[in-house]
C-alpha cells in the first residue's frame, strides 16, 4: 500500500501533501461520533483530506455536506478524494475561509463538524506545515463558536474535538454564543490512565438538563484494542486488531 493511502471500507484518503493533516484516531473518532441519522445538511469546517465528510456521507446516504477549508492544498486533497469515492454527489467541496463562508452564506445547518487546530499558546513548531492545522491562528475558539452560533440550525448538532489542555479555554466561549453541551466523550489512550487525552462534544443552542458523560478506552492493559472502540470505529476499519 503506498505511504501516502489510508484506506476505509468504502473510501480512501489519499493524503500527499505536507501542510494537510494526516488521517489520525482523533479525526476518526470524531466521525464515528457525529449522529447524521435523519439530518438533511452538514458543514465540515476546514475539512482538511475530506475524511469527515466521507464519513458522515456513509453514514447518511441522504446527507448534503457542504466542506470547506482555507487551505489550498486541502482543498485539492479533499477534491480528489471525494471525487474517488462513492459519495461524491453528496459533498461540494469549497475553497474558502470561515469568514468568507459566513458573509456570503445564509444556509442554517442540521450538523457542523470541525476538528480545529489543538494549541492556542504553545510554542510553534520549526515545521512551518504543522503549524497550519495545529496552532489556531486563522480558527480561534472564539471565532468557532461565534460562527456556528450564527450556521447552526435551533435544531441542529455541532461536533468537535478539543485536547484535554484546551477544555477550559474551548469552553468558556460557549454559553456567550447560547451554545451549550449535550454529550461529552472523554477519551482515554488505554485503560491504565487516570487523564482523559482529549474530548469530544455533542453541542447545540438548547441547554441540556444533564450532560451525557461517556468513557472511551482505546487500548487495554495488553495495549490491544478494547471491544468498546472495535465497536465505534467496525464500519470504518478494515482490520482492527
Amino acid at each position: 500500500m503506498p505511504k501516502n493511502l489510508f484506506v476505509f471500507q468504502k473510501f480512501q484518503i489519499y493524503q500527499p501533501y505536507k501542510d494537510v493533516m494526516k488521517v489520525s484516531t482523533d479525526s476518526v473518532l470524531l466521525g464515528c461520533f457525529a449522529n447524521v441519522q435523519s439530518k438533511q445538511n452538514a458543514l465540515d469546517i476546514g475539512c482538511g483530506s475530506g475524511i469527515l465528510s466521507l464519513m458522515i456521507a456513509q453514514k447518511n446516504p441522504t446527507l448534503k455536506i457542504t466542506a470547506i477549508d482555507i487551505n489550498e492544498n486541502s482543498y485539492k486533497c479533499a477534491q480528489n478524494n471525494i471525487n474517488n469515492s462513492p459519495f461524491h454527489s453528496q459533498i461540494t467541496v469549497i475553497y474558502t475561509s470561515l469568514k468568507n463562508y459566513l458573509d456570503q452564506s445564509k444556509i442554517k445547518f442540521d450538523t457542523i463538524l470541525c476538528n480545529p487546530p489543538y494549541f492556542s499558546q504553545s510554542l510553534k513548531s520549526p515545521n512551518k506545515y504543522k503549524n497550519i492545522y495545529r496552532h489556531q491562528e486563522e480558527l480561534t475558539y472564539e471565532k468557532l463558536t461565534a460562527s456556528v452560533a450564527k450556521l447552526l440550525s435551533h435544531q441542529g448538532s455541532f461536533y468537535t474535538i478539543i485536547p484535554y489542555h484546551e477544555k477550559n479555554n474551548f469552553i468558556k466561549y460557549l454559553s456567550p454564543h447560547h451554545l451549550y453541551i449535550h454529550k461529552e466523550l472523554a477519551v482515554f489512550s488505554t485503560e491504565t490512565k487516570k487523564h482523559s487525552y482529549l474530548f469530544i462534544y455533542e453541542i447545540k443552542t438548547t441547554i441540556a438538563h444533564k450532560i451525557e458523560q461517556i468513557k472511551l478506552y482505546i487500548h487495554n492493559k495488553k495495549h490491544q484494542y478494547t471491544q468498546e472502540y472495535m465497536e465505534i470505529t467496525k464500519e470504518f476499519y478494515l482490520y482492527t486488531k
